[in-house]
């Protein structure tokens, strides 16, 4: 297995737990806050895909790839959040397939000029997604629901 075809994999199925758990979001909870200082459970998916398209934008400039169109816009409804998520990571997606393995050990300065590799950067979006998972699964509990499983049984 390559490392980029090992990055995919890890991908997909943090994507499909992200998945499962946005799948259990009603469409009456996309402003919902846990508290005012919060971001609303909309706002979460919606920075989930905005930090994604501009971490890999990033990446992608600094290899001189093609510009990825991600069009990224804030959403205002549960519908068109998870459309764009979905959206901006099959385009990830399809620029990590794009790449080697050499490509992935290349260092780049990012825009807030920190040497970093490219494998770096792709994990820190899958960090960053999983956090925000995360954060979704934390709001259903302090509303004292159950969140959906993050697995299949």
């Amino acid at each position: 297995m390559t490392m980029v075809e090992l990055l995919l994999a890890q991908r997909k199925s943090f994507f499909e737990g992200t998945e499962m758990i946005i799948a259990g979001i009603k469409p009456e909870m996309f402003d919902l806050k846990p508290f005012p200082e919060a971001m609303s459970i909309g706002e979460q998916i919606d920075h989930i895909a905005y930090v994604e398209a501009d971490l890999l934008g990033e990446t992608a400039e600094a290899l001189k790839f093609e510009k990825i169109s991600f069009d990224y816009k804030k959403s205002d409804n549960l519908e068109s959040a998870v459309e764009q998520w979905r959206r901006i990571h099959k385009l990830g997606d399809q620029f990590i397939e794009n790449l080697d393995d050499e490509k992935l050990n290349t260092m780049f300065l990012t825009v807030s000029h920190t040497p970093m590799f490219i494998h770096q950067m792709i994990n820190t979006v899958i960090e960053h997604e999983v956090h925000h998972r995360g954060e979704i699964i934390s709001y259903f509990r302090m509303i004292k629901e159950t969140p959906p499983k993050r697995w299949k049984d």
